[in-house]
């Protein structure tokens, strides 16, 4: 074992590479760039529409942050199971849709209220309306 720190850029990157089925470099540049795994891009609400709500079918109305058209990040008031299926009811500029989704993570985002940042991926890919 090595007398040198960890270098948990490195360490990080290398796990990532494993992770991804490439073959971890040996050493990381200094400024390693994020890879992007996102199926599709995040959009913040306020680009998607004039009114964008969101509600749990069953539970409690949440706030959308962002979406793409593979699933959406909301704040909601009770934390959710990852790996649960749930039904969203989403409304943008008026129209309404049902969507169906799988909750990805769920972890307090603040306290007092209890805030929590919930991440959701659509069963199905969601055409978004053409940007403002």
């Amino acid at each position: 074992m090595s007398d040198d720190p960890l270098d948990l850029d490195v360490f990080f990157a290398q796990l990532e590479a494993q992770v991804a089925g490439e073959k971890a470099p040996a050493e990381a540049p200094a400024t390693t760039a994020v890879v992007e795994r996102r199926e599709a891009p995040r959009v913040p609400v306020e680009a998607v529409g004039r009114e964008v709500k969101l509600s749990i079918r069953g539970g409690s109305d949440a706030k959308p942050i962002n979406l793409s058209e593979t699933g959406l990040l909301a704040e909601t008031t009770s934390r959710l199971r990852p790996g649960g299926a749930v039904e969203l009811l989403l409304q943008i500029d008026g129209v309404r849709r049902s969507v169906r989704a799988t909750v990805v993570r769920s972890m307090v985002h603040s306290l007092g209220p209890t805030v929590f940042r919930t991440a959701f991926k659509f069963q199905e890919r969601t055409k978004l309306p053409e940007r403002k």
